[in-house]
This record gives C-alpha cells, sequence and structure tokens, in this order.
C-alpha cells in the first residue's frame, strides 16, 4: 500500500503480518540485543555493572516526570496530524501516532507497515483517499526535514560550538551537516519550484521503470508527484505553522526527556552537549537493520556522550533509561491504541449536519473538512487487522 496517488484505484487493504514479518522481528531485536548487551561495554568502554549502578539512580518521582514528557511529546504530534488532516480530532490523532510508532518499532522497516496502519486507521473513520493520502505524505515530509534539521543544528554546536571533540568527531559532523543541508534544500526545492519537481519526477519515472510494474505499465511518477504538489499546497498554505509546532514541541519535550534522564544518571555533561548527542540519536533512528533502530542508536548516541568526555557508564546509562520511554514504552500505549481502535464504533467525523452548517456560513476549512469526511460506510470499514 502506498500513500501516493489521486485516490482512484482499488482500495488498499492492510497485510496480514506473516511468518517472514514475525522472523524479520526476532532476526532484528535479537541484533539490537547482541549489540546492546555486548557492544555497547566493549565500544564504549563500560561494564553492565557499572551502568547498573547508574540506573539505580533513577527514583520514583524521576521516573514519573519523564513519562510525563513522553506522552506531552505524543500528544503534540497531534497537532501536527490535525493540520494535515482537518477534521481529525486530538484523540484519535494520539491514537494513529502510538499505534503507528507501535508497529514502527517492533518491525525492522516498520515505518511503511505503520504508514499502512495509519491508512486503515483514516479510512475507518471516513476520510477519502485523497485527503488521506496528502495528509501522509505531508507528515512524512515534515518529519524527515525535522530529523535532518536536528542532526544540522547538532553538527553545527560540534563543529562551531565551545563543544571540544575529537577530530573524527568534527570531520563527521561536518559531513551530516552539509549532507543534511542538501537533503533540506532539495526538499524545499521540490515542493516549491515546478522546475525541480518536475526534473526529480522524471528522473524517478527513469529510475523506476526497470523495477516497477505500473511504471512500466504507464504511470507517470512526474504526474503523482505534481497532483500531490497541488493538493499539498493548502494544507502547507493553511496549516503549516500548526504541524511545524507540533513537531517542534514533540522534539523539544522529548530532548527534555533526554536531558532529565542525563541528569538521573548521573550524566553532567552541558545542556548543549547533550543536545548534539540527542539531535546525532534522530538521525541514527532512521537505521532501519533494526527495529525503530534499537541497539544501533542507544551504542552510537553512549559512544558520543563518551567522546565529549562522558562517563561511560552514565552515558550508556542515559541512552538506555531515555530508549525505554521513547522506544519500548510504547509499544504498549500503541497496542492499547490499536486494540481501542479496533472495537471502537465506527463513525464517520466530523458531523455532517455542523460541517452543512459551517459552510453555509462561507467557512473555507470546513469545507476542507467535509471533503475529507466522504468516504466508507461508517459500518463497513473493511480494514480491521
Amino acid at each position: 500500500m502506498t500513500p501516493f496517488g489521486d485516490g482512484s484505484g482499488p482500495e488498499p487493504k492492510l497485510r496480514r503480518i506473516g511468518l517472514k514479518e514475525v522472523l524479520q522481528s526476532v532476526v532484528g531485536f535479537a541484533l539490537a540485543i547482541s549489540l546492546l548487551a555486548f557492544g555497547m561495554p566493549r565500544i564504549v568502554g563500560t561494564t553492565w555493572s557499572q551502568i547498573g549502578d547508574q540506573l539505580t539512580m533513577v527514583g520514583f518521582d524521576k521516573a514519573l516526570i519523564m513519562l510525563a514528557l513522553m506522552l506531552a511529546g505524543l500528544y503534540s504530534y497531534t497537532f501536527t496530524l490535525i493540520g494535515s488532516l482537518p477534521g481529525l480530532t486530538h484523540l484519535r490523532a494520539l491514537m494513529v501516532n502510538a499505534a503507528g510508532s507501535m508497529v514502527s518499532n517492533i518491525l525492522p522497516a516498520g515505518g511503511a507497515v505503520g504508514v499502512a496502519l495509519s491508512y486503515v486507521m483514516y479510512r475507518s473513520w471516513g476520510f477519502t483517499r485523497s485527503n488521506i493520502s496528502t495528509s501522509l505524505v505531508v507528515t512524512g515530509i515534515w518529519n524527515i526535514l525535522a530529523r535532518v534539521a536536528l542532526p544540522v543544528l547538532g553538527a553545527g554546536i560540534v563543529v562551531w560550538g565551545p563543544v571540544e571533540a575529537p577530530r573524527l568527531v568534527i570531520i563527521a559532523s561536518l559531513i551530516a551537516g552539509a549532507v543534511g543541508t542538501a537533503i533540506m534544500v532539495l526538499f524545499g526545492l521540490a515542493i516549491f519550484s515546478d522546475r525541480v519537481s518536475h526534473w526529480i519526477g522524471h528522473a524517478l519515472t527513469r529510475l523506476a521503470r526497470p523495477f516497477s510494474k505500473k511504471v512500466r505499465g504507464g504511470v507517470d511518477v512526474d504526474h503523482v508527484i505534481q497532483d500531490q504538489r497541488t493538493r499539498m499546497s493548502t494544507v502547507v498554505k493553511k496549516h503549516s505553522l500548526k504541524m511545524t509546532l507540533g513537531l517542534a514541541g514533540m522534539f523539544g519535550f522529548f530532548f527534555v526527556l533526554y536531558w532529565v534522564a542525563a541528569r538521573s544518571v548521573g550524566l553532567d555533561l552541558p545542556v548543549y552537549m547533550l543536545f548534539a548527542a540527542y539531535a546525532f540519536r534522530q538521525f541514527l533512528t532512521v537505521v532501519a537493520i533494526t527495529p525503530g533502530g534499537l541497539g544501533i542508536t542507544e551504542v552510537g548516541t553512549a559512544g558520543v556522550l563518551v567522546a565529549f568526555g562522558g562517563d561511560p557508564g552514565a552515558a550508556s546509562a542515559a541512552a538506555l533509561l531515555y530508549a525505554f520511554f521513547t522506544h519500548l514504552l510504547e509499544v504498549p500505549i500503541g497496542l492499547t491504541a490499536w486494540l481501542a481502535w479496533s472495537f471502537s464504533p465506527r463513525q464517520k467525523t466530523p458531523a455532517r449536519g455542523q460541517l452543512e452548517a459551517n459552510i453555509a456560513n462561507g467557512d473555507e476549512d470546513s469545507q476542507t473538512v467535509a471533503e475529507g469526511s466522504h468516504g466508507t460506510s461508517s459500518t463497513d470499514p473493511g480494514h480491521r487487522t
């Protein structure tokens, strides 16, 4: 299932998780556990006994604070989802975010399955395929840009800030900053420049033709891109600030959580060093070798903290504590959200009568929402997983 397109064609469906996906998940978690159990102590230069001593410093009050910060971050992201799909409520946006994150965190390359699950949940609430696909594309682009922008800021702190980092870290930061800046510029041009977007569309069509039956059958990737750009323009013009603030809030709360985790285990590095390591961690989450990048992000982040002069045991404990709240804890929360959606009544949102009244009064936002509320019958979603 793909979020791209104009909404025509057969109704996409969420395929069941089979033996192949289960095996991939098992292998991915085995690799992550191996990286944490054997790789982290050797690479960072510590022992599990030292890491355990640091973790025992975490009190119940600090754990509650970190839990509250995690939930605040998840809630902040609902503004991004609502901005991309007018008519969505905060509760339903939270359900979609939690359930999609759960899938992404338990399957290698689970992002695609998370997108499919989000599509199915939106569709069951009556949103059209075209509006859903636009929402998925817009939020996908916003997430990519945010996860690229953070490492660029972190690289700037390492290269031009007061950080005393090894030469190898500085060189890597320069490369990461240059690559990240290039990606942001390319995305910006693709969104706002007709010439660049057409060039990318034609290039992708040529590249995809040997591998895609649809492209060989006549599907023009450039046409799909231009169609998405047209529908994205309305969403971006009206709701870009809300979507941006939602993402900024999520990453902001998560960074405060990272800071609290570091202080809770006795890691007393300056805030700007913690931010540089946090930004580097967000970049590592795109590595899909393990579910959600688990293991890779913790070892990599702990290594950066040690390179900045942090205690190896405390750096490892901070990385693990943050992973617990932002990765492992999202699994039961996401499972709860998925179960709540699975057994909830399928009611279209929002109410047609109220929308029609608003439209009659000239409310343009209500017109946009109304277009998103046409869809499948509330009693026949056809998307139970």
